[in-house]
């Protein structure tokens, strides 16, 4: 329903977006992930109407919106801010975009409660919304971008002023209430958990261009190159080397003759059972630290010759110092390119 087309875009000399292809299909939430600067923020923007000024097409249904200004496109934007107006009530916020369409007060009133009821806020009609907490403030914005049903809806780091405590269960939230009213969706965020959360596919963009666009899980587990895996958190990055310790798997000697420059160790791949997984090969280590988490604790373990891996597992008796073995899958391979 949505088609990006080789847009760019610069601001002066700084180019922004670098002949970005993307589509979005009907009932889809599609995640733009990058850290900032990387032109996701803009990209959403030129999709809105808001920047008018770039190279490329961008269609919807089929027709080209480029001189459709941004009121006339029937989307709806959730800013970072949340954009809230202070001498409103909670309902009179969400109810803002519905009076500017031309709603009844009875009307108006009506979707404006059975919002408030689908994010959790049944009740707040009346509330200021400068005592709301963060939380609240967020699903009031959510409400009123969803008011006027529609037809794409974005969201430019809805969760990025929540409290790091709260921001799991809102994403889930915020995933859980678009695929209720049936909407597509383009989700900007720079958190990669949040990204995997919320999305359907992922386009991971780095100045101005994607660098990969795939499903949650394909991409988690085959990022394409270096950058990716690293923004992921995948820190088991190697150069291809003749005396690297992985040389023993055929991938990895294999990598040079491809065209591949680095491997990741996928830290899923990693094992420090008793009886590994059948093909996988034992390396002796030495553990050098170990964050307990709960249900699991972060480890950190030392190949001979210093080559550092880090990855999951069970909590452990070993203490940091001692000498481990772990057993490394031929799955967990991954070539990488620049």
């Amino acid at each position: 329903m949505l088609r990006i087309d080789g847009v760019s875009h610069a601001y002066g000399d700084v180019i922004s977006l670098r002949d970005v292809e993307l589509t979005l299909e009907p009932g889809e939430i599609l995640c733009l992930l990058g850290p900032s600067g990387c032109g996701k923020t803009t990209l959403l923007r030129i999709v809105a109407g808001l920047e008018t000024e770039f190279e490329g097409s961008v269609s919807f249904n089929g027709g080209n919106l480029r001189g459709i200004p941004a009121h006339r496109r029937g989307f709806g934007f959730m800013f970072q801010d949340f954009a809230l107006f202070p001498h409103m009530s909670v309902a009179e916020n969400v109810a803002y975009g519905l009076r500017r369409r031309g709603y009844s007060r009875r009307e108006c009133r009506e979707r404006a409660a059975a919002l408030l009821d689908q994010v959790g806020l049944a009740g707040q009609d009346d509330r200021d919304v400068a005592a709301l907490s963060g939380g609240q403030k967020q699903r009031v914005a959510l409400a009123r971008s969803l008011g006027p049903h529609p037809r794409l809806l974005m969201l430019d780091e809805p969760l990025g002023s929540i409290d790091a405590q709260l921001r799991d269960q809102l994403a889930l939230d915020l995933r859980q209430i678009i695929k209720r009213e049936g909407l597509s969706a383009i989700y900007v965020t720079h958190d990669h958990r949040e990204a995997y959360a919320v999305s359907d596919r992922i386009a991971v963009m780095n100045i101005g261009s994607v660098q990969q666009h795939a499903k949650p899980r394909e991409l988690y587990h085959s990022p394409r190159n270096s950058f990716v895996a690293r923004f992921l958190g995948l820190r088991n990055i190697f150069p291809i080397s003749e005396d690297s310790p992985f040389m023993r798997f055929a991938a990895y000697r294999k990598a040079q003759n491809q065209g591949f420059s680095a491997a990741l160790v996928h830290p899923t791949g990693i094992f420090l059972e008793r009886e590994p997984p059948s093909g996988a090969e034992r390396f002796a280590a030495t553990l050098s630290a170990v964050v307990f988490r709960g249900d699991s604790c972060d480890v950190r373990a030392a190949l001979p010759g210093g080559t550092p891996l880090y990855f999951a597992a069970p909590e452990l008796e070993a203490k940091p110092g001692e000498a481990i073995e772990l057993f490394i899958t031929r799955e967990a391979i991954k070539l990488l390119r620049d």
